[in-house]
């Protein structure tokens, strides 16, 4: 049968079905949902089901141990932050000690008392929660990040492409001086040379071009943009 989560749900793993009883009850009683499993591989085929929001642990069981279950559990990416507390009889330390290395969160002694055990649960559930919620906000701003990469480097792109455009756009311009400029210097020094009166209104209408080149190269120069571009690479004014 499918188990559908409508509250916190206790997963109990006890081979003890007494204790299963005991701690099922005390837990239901909480108004917690209780799941229960006799075995390693119960409570494995529980947990492919619905995860738990906290899971009780006895840590001697035959066949799959608890240390052992508690090993297949936080190896599972959608377990690791499931709270595992470890339900143990006394003289048992060293296993304890064990499970707490491998990820479990706490363990119980039995006889637990009711009041300790809720406390322990509610506990480690709320925290389970806090580390859940916080994993998510921080794969929420590793995304966010990657968009502001994205971003910044398509305007690096961008402005990489309007520099060579506006180069470029320098290179032609200044072409195009040189070609209308050096006629002129020529035609100027050719007819300078006469002293007859239509040399003299050649001249005039030469320089006027040539004034009117200068008007030209002195309303391109006053453009920002481009008299910023040649501070930049050109250590123009």
């Amino acid at each position: 049968m499918t188990i559908q989560k409508t509250q916190y749900s206790i997963l109990i793993v006890d081979d003890d079905d007494d204790n299963l009883q005991v701690a099922a009850k005390i837990i239901s009683n909480a108004g917690l949902r209780a799941l229960i499993a006799s075995d390693g591989e119960s409570a494995l085929e529980i947990i492919d089901t619905l995860i738990p929001d906290a899971i009780l642990l006895d840590v001697m069981m035959p066949g799959m141990s608890g240390i052992e279950l508690c090993q297949k559990i936080k190896t599972r990416p959608d377990c690791s932050m499931v709270p595992v507390i470890f339900l143990s009889a006394v003289g048992e330390d060293s296993e304890i000690e064990k499970g707490l290395l491998l990820g479990g969160s706490d363990y119980i002694t039995k006889p637990f008392r009711e009041r300790v055990l809720l406390a322990r649960l509610r506990l480690h559930i709320e925290k389970g929660l806090y580390l859940k919620e916080i994993a998510e906000k921080n794969q929420e701003l590793v995304s966010k990040n990657y968009q502001l990469v994205e971003l910044q480097n398509q305007l690096l792109t961008a402005n990489d492409a309007l520099e060579k455009q506006i180069n470029k756009n320098l290179e032609i311009f200044a072409a195009m001086n040189d070609k209308i400029r050096n006629p002129l210097a020529v035609a100027l020094a050719m007819i300078d040379i006469t002293e007859d009166t239509n040399s003299q209104k050649i001249i005039e209408q030469l320089n006027r071009i040539d004034k009117a080149v200068d008007d030209l190269d002195k309303g391109f120069m006053d453009s920002d943009k481009i008299r910023s571009f040649l501070k930049k690479h050109y250590n123009i004014d």
